[in-house]
């Protein structure tokens, strides 16, 4: 297992669209923190005391759909360019190899969100100060921005994880990422109306900004929708990948 997990953790770490991914979402955190809601933003917005803890959710939100790519491109590269068959060889149970990506995935995921989670912020101090402008006194509920943000970023990553998992086609999974929270779920909600916070991308947003979504439902039992279906996911996942060929 061990063996796994340090194969998975080599492959993320040595390809290049790993780090083309960070990169462009830190450049898209400070453009909009940095730039959009610091150096350009009506003064009187960061009087809210509020306004930094909404960086933070805001940015893990939407870039954290971004990052979530580069677990998708660990298991879909594999697929892709067939070297699928040489990870299976290396270990004598398939589980294996699932769980270390699973885990490889998961690590990265909740290092990522938290660095955006404290990064987002900063850029907008930084913005602000550059020009010129006074941030109004804040309240930070830490721990639970920390932990609202760290679900959202790993959620993305697992909901991209379990699609390539099932799907084992690398542009079916990309297409069918995008396509079910900026389209299909917004073509659901207005059949399912008040019940669209069940919906598996918008109930994953609820943990971190209920309220922005017009439900009226906690972040601790949106997080349990979240889970439900990663689980039922997961299990699929697990089934599927131990009983198809690997090719």
């Amino acid at each position: 297992m061990l063996a796994a997990l340090k194969s998975e953790f080599r492959k993320l770490l040595t390809v290049r669209s790993t780090y083309f991914i960070l990169a462009a979402c830190l450049a898209i955190t400070a453009f909009f923190a940095g730039f959009i809601q610091g150096y350009q933003v009506n003064p009187q917005s960061l009087k809210d005391a509020g306004a930094l803890a909404s960086q933070s959710t805001g940015a893990v939100l939407f870039v954290g759909l971004i990052f979530a790519f580069a677990g998708l491109l660990l298991a879909g590269h594999e697929y892709r360019y067939n070297t699928i068959m040489y990870t299976l060889t290396t270990t004598n149970r398939r589980y294996k190899v699932l769980v270390a990506k699973f885990l490889v995935i998961s690590v990265a995921a909740v290092l990522f969100s938290l660095l955006i989670t404290f990064f987002s912020p900063l850029c907008t101090i930084l913005g602000a100060h550059l020009a010129g402008k006074q941030i109004g006194p804040q309240h930070f509920d830490v721990w639970k921005l920390v932990w609202t943000c760290v679900f959202c970023g790993w959620g993305y990553s697992m909901y991209a994880f379990i699609l390539i998992m099932i799907l084992r086609n690398q542009v079916g999974a990309i297409v069918t990422f995008l396509l079910i929270p900026l389209i299909g779920e917004n073509i659901l909600a207005l059949l399912l109306k008040k019940n669209s916070h069940y919906l598996p991308f918008t109930s994953l947003q609820s943990v971190a900004a209920p309220t922005e979504l017009g439900n009226h439902t906690t972040s601790g039992a949106s997080a349990v929708v979240v889970l439900v279906y990663l689980g039922i996911g997961l299990i699929v996942s697990a089934v599927l990948f131990s009983r198809r060929d690997a090719n």
